[in-house]
């Protein structure tokens, strides 16, 4: 591992545990077993580790959220394969899963900044997918008729729910959303 993936794996770990406010490039250093002017060799600071790190980690989330299956039996079943993919990530990547889901620093507030675009993009693309399996399950008659707009964005704050809460606890829980959103949605 290069020193610079160092610095990150270090980084991406405290700011998931102690919040970037918490976190200082000393930790990093110590965290990532190197002298704190090499973090600045490689990044100009703090902001730009999050930053890249985040950048990363939406790469890969947009990735995974593409390799959905697009045809399936019933639209239940893809908001299921959202589900698995969403717990799937959090049991490989939890430390970059909490970033995602994590309230922004305060520093990093400036929509162009890359927190807020990504986070915005993550919340369009999760709310269309659901708000799509919704209106072809009601009009297939698989769902109850529920409004549609907001069903998407209560499915989508308990999603990011789920990943807030403590790593050990996810596994059990998919069971037991799914079969939530089952009952909540059948017709």
């Amino acid at each position: 591992m290069s020193k610079k993936d160092n610095i990150i794996k270090a980084a991406t770990h405290l700011f998931a545990n102690q919040g970037f406010d918490g976190t200082t490039t000393k930790q990093i250093s110590v965290e990532a077993s190197i002298t704190e002017p090499l973090i600045y060799y490689h990044f100009t600071g703090k902001d730009e580790i999050y930053t890249s790190i985040l950048a990363s980690v939406y790469d890969e989330y947009f990735s995974r959220l593409k390799t959905l299956p697009g045809k399936t039996d019933t639209q239940f079943e893809k908001i299921e394969n959202l589900c698995k993919l969403q717990f799937q990530l959090i049991n490989k990547m939890p430390d970059e899963m909490v970033l995602i889901v994590s309230q922004k620093p305060g520093k990093l507030v400036d929509p162009e900044n890359v927190y807020s675009k990504y986070s915005q993009s993550k919340n369009r693309r999760l709310k269309s997918y659901l708000s799509n399996c919704l209106k072809k399950g009601i009009h297939s008659g698989e769902f109850a008729k529920v409004s549609i707009n907001e069903t998407a964005s209560v499915l989508l704050i308990m999603i990011d729910g789920i990943l807030r809460l403590a790593p050990g606890r996810k596994n059990k829980l998919l069971d037991s959303t799914v079969e939530l959103l089952k009952r909540s949605l059948a017709a």
